[in-house]
């Protein structure tokens, strides 16, 4: 078995910023849900999965909010036409039959995290993150994989790949991201 589990606020960010403005007579903005269903449908298709689950961040505060006041309080605020795009993309993925996956107090990543691990328990479902968040790069293990989107081109990340590009295995990327620091967070 095969699922595709996919960063919604990564992608759907790309898709926003990759798309000019559209809207519908009524003022209502869809490049990003336009721009992601695309990346979908073309992810599907070169895929073939046998399910498919798009995990999102919240507006609430997560645990790590909580550890720490000043967590990604550098970043900028969705704007207002990628944040009306949102309640969108939910319900066309779920008329679709997609899993949309959101918890208050947890982010995307810990949700895909969780999605992967508990398929790596099961032992036969292989798993590929689909993101442009090299953070999800410590997830990869025999059965999960990371579809890594680029500017124009994705970028396929298993045990190997990794180790051939970093120079180490991807359990120890976190420790790599730590020395480094990550301003976006």
């Amino acid at each position: 078995m095969k699922i595709l589990v996919i960063d919604g606020n990564s992608i759907i960010n790309r898709a926003f910023y990759g798309i000019k403005l559209l809207t519908t007579k009524d003022g209502q903005y869809t490049n990003a849900v336009y721009g992601f269903i695309n990346i979908l449908n073309r992810l599907i298709e070169q895929e073939n999965p046998d399910g498919v689950a798009v995990a999102f961040d919240l507006k609430a505060p997560t645990f790590r909010h909580k550890m720490y006041d000043l967590y990604k309080s550098g970043r900028k605020p969705m704007p207002q036409e990628l944040h009306s795009q949102m309640p969108l993309l939910k319900e066309w993925l779920t008329l679709r039959g997609y899993t949309c996956l959101e918890k208050e107090g947890f982010e995307a990543d810990d949700i895909i995290g969780t999605v992967c691990r508990s398929a790596d328990v099961h032992g036969d479902i292989m798993s590929y993150i689909l993101t442009g968040d090299r953070d999800s790069l410590q997830l990869i293990t025999d059965t999960t994989n990371v579809i890594l989107m680029r500017n124009h081109e994705d970028e396929l990340f298993d045990n190997g790949h990794f180790f051939d590009t970093y120079g180490i295995t991807p359990s120890r990327f976190v420790d790599v991201k730590a020395l480094m620091g990550d301003s976006s967070d």
